[in-house]
């Protein structure tokens, strides 16, 4: 399997277009001599670009860190949940064959409808109806299992624990997976982003080679920046998402 880009082309190709406008547009207003009017301002604008730079890296610091503890709250939801289905299966074992079937098939049955179709549909925003149902023959499988003594009937309490368990994790995760930055955070992050290298093509740098790498080398890091940001803002698309693995283990192992 094709190990997924770093950066998709589509990323690189917008910011090599970004990086190669702001540099051209620096070399112009160097050249047209725009850089000696504001030579005598150069320490105010030096200035302004390291208090912008400041509230950038602080706001960014914070957003990222947020993100980052919602991307790992879904990873380790998945893994309770997970977990909680693969007792269900090992505890399951003791009953007989005709009460055990219907759980093992349910819980097959639900972690295949997690793999094909839950993740599309909670990068989208949709609504998770089809493992919702999955999930809820599931739970019907574990209460619908006839008991014959009290050995029977405490496993079977047992199993309705574990399959609760697991109701809450998935309800956890789903709850998580839903949050997203809001728009208004991710404006005010953009923005700032952008005035950096805006108010650094009014700096007048002697030399002009230094001031185009410079110039190149800030808008590249902002930009990636910004990709990383929104790409682990969505867990479940991109390029550093959540996996399914757990849930395609669950799928073909249990029996």
């Amino acid at each position: 399997m094709k190990k997924p880009e770093i950066v998709p082309e589509r990323i690189r190709f917008r910011a090599f277009g970004l990086i190669g406008l702001t540099v051209i547009s620096f070399a112009v207003l160097q050249l047209s001599g725009l850089h000696n009017i504001l030579s005598s301002d150069a320490e105010g604008i030096g200035v302004l670009v390291q208090i912008i730079g400041t509230l950038y890296s602080v706001v960014y610091a914070f957003a990222t860190y947020v993100i980052w503890d919602q991307f790992a709250a879904v990873e380790d939801e998945i893994v309770k949940e997970t977990g909680a289905l693969k007792d269900l299966v090992l505890f399951s074992k003791p009953l007989k064959e005709q009460a055990r079937d219907p759980i093992l098939r349910a819980v097959r049955g639900y972690a295949r409808g997690v793999i094909e179709s839950e993740w599309g549909v909670l990068s989208r925003g949709e609504s998770t109806e089809r493992t919702d149902r999955l999930f809820s023959v599931l739970i019907s499988a574990v209460t619908e299992v006839k008991t014959c003594d009290d050995s029977e009937c405490r496993l079977q309490s047992h199993l309705l624990q574990i399959a609760s368990r697991a109701s809450a994790h998935r309800e956890e995760r789903l709850a998580v997976s839903a949050k997203r930055i809001p728009r208004t955070l991710l404006l005010f992050v953009t923005l700032t982003a952008f005035t950096i290298p805006f108010l650094m093509l009014l700096f007048p740098f002697h030399n002009l080679g230094l001031g185009m790498a410079s110039i190149a080398l800030a808008t590249m890091l902002l930009l990636f920046a910004h990709f990383v940001l929104t790409d682990l803002d969505n867990p479940f698309e991109g390029t550093w998402n959540v996996e399914s693995v757990s849930f395609s283990n669950l799928a073909s192992k249990s029996h």
